[in-house]
């Protein structure tokens, strides 16, 4: 009797927990107000012919402000207090001698979104000659970056550790990337181009092994670390841009799309970081900058392929930002060597193509493929187990949210997965709450074609869709590189094969519309490839959307600067440590964070030899040392009275060179710079 006392007492509990969670997990959908957006697609300016090749490049800031919550580690992730590396947004305009240009975006964002991709079509519409099927937004996936903005109410509850889209949010991105991209287009001049690819091995690891050696096709069953290193795709395909100043070519900018998640930084950090993305970044446009003297700062805009399974090569238990620096050098480096060769592969002409199709899950036409797709999304457990690597003890190793914990004899669409709170999943939220609306996008620039789809493409899902576009594409074409570009126009979670879904580890868990997602993607990615080469410029896309999201506003509120900037801390040295760069730091008060705009430049640091000298940005390695690099941090710490606020200030990785060095800090609300005591060194 008390044995069954015991076990009745367990499932009441258990069933007390499950209700906890479930009504927990629904709340936002059923309390918070909403946010109803309408769009429209809009008629660009005409595409005039012109007897040359033109491109033209911009670049904007998109670190959004202090109290953002972060996506991608989702309730383990915190709100940004700051940052260690900008977020950017660079725009690569290409307008070939006839037909339709393409726009290019890259985000160092953790996801794109269909709306934010529709907000800035439609915002660039009058200004430039820009469709809205020649656009795609792609990212870096960096999981130290902004959520909340996109076109789901799943997604904004559940990517970050808060619920809710803010319009906010989403309204600085889109105006930040049309700004670059009407700039791009304003400032273009006639161009050369080279498109090219490398491999790199040993950047990257599968992190999923037991999952992909269930592919039919893999031989070798055996999971081993030599066997993670190789089941990756090591394809680093590139596109440089020289556009002419006065009488000869000079580099512009360079994107590069390549596989391997963001994650280098973990969970439970705080500051904005553009992960192994951002050394990616900007280490190749200094050297570019260096090697040919520009009279620019090159632009690198990289972004995903075909990453979901392989996660950076850290090695173990020293994930984070030392990691991530000789990670994102080590993918520098190939990509510098990739650009160098294309010095003479470069073109005046050469073919560019657009087309785009989106696909409503929830309403599938008859000439989509169907019964291939489940006609609703569902979460399962093995998503909540977490990615291996982020797993969080005790949940994700019980079953059934440990990875490789598949549910058997199931006649259910969504096969082998076991439901996240069971029942009430489906019966709580519904299926427009999920992300239904697919965009594909396929671009054409000379030897590439390049479709970008809104999941996260694991390695061997990405070669059967790549397979499926090589085929559709003409043999006379000239094509030699084949991309597909994950995180491209919005967010469905992950596509994975047939066979890796079976085993239910993390990323076919988050397979949200069921085991035949990559069949899907594969017929529809082939299908728009072919559409394309026959109809340059298809859009098969309605006129206007409409959009109704959960909303939370999470922007500091605005609270006006009254007080004086001052030093709280002497400068101090911080030595070395395991995982830790070296760094100077100096605490200081400055304006709260509804007045601090992250987004315009901030900090720097300056160094003299005498004091008769004058002040300059300290230069290292012939890198200035401003928050343009990534050596240079800024966290907020507390509130003080008069709307002031305490901040600290790294200087990570410091020069040993002799000379006087001190921060500055660029004025804020009408407040002067403010400068720190001086660092001597040596």
């Amino acid at each position: 009797m008390r044995k069954l006392k015991w076990i009745l007492g367990t499932l009441v509990v258990v069933s007390l927990l499950v209700l906890g969670g479930g009504l927990h997990a629904i709340w936002p959908f059923i309390a918070f107000p909403t946010t109803d957006i309408r769009l429209e697609r809009l008629a660009a300016l005409p595409a005039e012919d012109q007897n040359t090749l033109l491109a033209g490049v911009a670049v904007r800031d998109i670190t959004t402000p202090i109290g953002i919550p972060k996506m991608g580690y989702s309730a383990w992730a915190r709100q940004a207090d700051g940052f260690r590396t900008r977020l950017k947004a660079k725009v690569f305009y290409i307008k070939p001698k006839q037909g339709l240009p393409v726009a290019v975006v890259q985000a160092d964002l953790p996801a794109s979104s269909l709306i934010l991709h529709h907000r800035v079509a439609e915002l660039i519409a009058s200004k430039t000659d820009i469709t809205a099927q020649a656009l795609s937004i792609h990212v870096t996936h960096t999981h130290s970056g902004p959520g909340q903005f996109l076109d789901n109410d799943f997604y904004n509850a559940f990517g970050a550790n808060k619920p809710g889209f803010d319009p906010d949010v989403y309204e600085f991105l889109a105006q930040q990337m049309a700004d670059a991209l009407i700039e791009a287009y304003e400032t273009r001049k006639p161009a050369k181009i080279a498109v090219g690819e490398t491999e790199l091995y040993g950047a990257t690891k599968n992190r999923s092994m037991g999952a992909y050696v269930n592919n039919k096709n893999v031989k070798d069953k055996s999971i081993t670390e030599a066997n993670a290193l190789k089941a990756v795709n090591p394809a680093m395909t590139m596109v440089r841009i020289d556009l002419l100043e006065g009488e000869e070519y000079l580099p512009r900018g360079v994107f590069t799309s390549f596989a391997v998640h963001g994650t280098g930084i973990p969970a439970f950090t705080k500051p904005y970081h553009g992960d192994v993305w951002a050394f990616f970044e900007r280490d190749l446009e200094w050297q570019i900058k260096q090697r040919y003297n520009t009279p620019w700062h090159p632009i690198h805009g990289p972004f995903e392929s075909t990453h979901g399974d392989n996660n950076p090569h850290y090695e173990p238990g020293l994930r984070g930002d030392l990691e991530s620096r000789r990670i994102g050098k080590l993918m520098a480096k190939a990509g510098w060597e990739l650009f160098r060769q294309l010095d003479g592969e470069l073109v005046d002409d050469l073919p560019v193509m657009v087309a785009m199709r989106e696909v409503d899950v929830l309403n599938l036409r008859p000439q989509d493929t169907q019964g291939v797709l489940c006609d609703r999304a569902i979460a399962g457990t093995a998503l909540v187990g977490a990615a291996t690597g982020d797993e969080v003890f005790p949940i994700s190793y019980l079953p059934p949210f440990r990875r490789g914990w598949p549910k058997s004899d199931s006649d259910d669409c969504h096969g082998e997965k076991n439901y996240m709170l069971s029942g009430l999943q489906p019966m709580g939220v519904e299926p427009e709450r999920f992300p239904h609306l697919i965009s594909i996008s396929g671009i054409r620039v000379g030897k590439l074609v390049m479709v970008g789809l809104p999941y996260e493409v694991t390695f061997e899902a990405g070669n059967r869709i790549a397979n499926g576009m090589a085929e559709a594409t003409p043999e006379q074409a000239g094509v030699d590189y084949w991309v597909v570009s994950s995180h491209t126009n919005g967010f469905f979670g992950y596509a994975t094969t047939r066979e890796e879904y079976a085993t239910q580890w993390y990323e076919g868990g988050h397979t949200i519309y069921g085991p035949g997602t990559t069949d899907f993607l594969k017929a529809e990615s082939a299908k728009l490839v072919a559409d394309m080469f026959a109809q340059p410029g298809l859009v098969d896309m309605p006129k206007e959307w409409q959009f109704s999201l959960a909303t939370h506003h999470f922007s500091p509120p605005v609270v006006e600067a009254e007080g004086s900037r001052v030093q709280l801390t002497e400068p101090a040295f911080s030595q070395p440590g395991n995982n830790k760069g070296a760094y100077w730091s100096v605490e200081y008060l400055d304006v709260n964070p509804s007045q601090i705009k992250l987004h315009e430049p901030l900090i720097e640091i300056q160094v003299r030899t005498e004091e008769s000298q004058p002040w300059q940005i300290a230069v290292v390695d012939g890198i200035p040392v401003t928050d343009e690099g990534y050596d240079l941090q800024i966290r907020y710490l507390e509130d003080h009275d008069k709307g002031m606020s305490a901040y600290e200030l790294r200087w990570y990785h410091p020069t040993e060179a002799a000379g006087q060095y001190r921060f500055a800090v660029a004025s804020r609300a009408g407040l002067p710079t403010f400068y720190s005591d001086i660092i001597q060194l040596p």
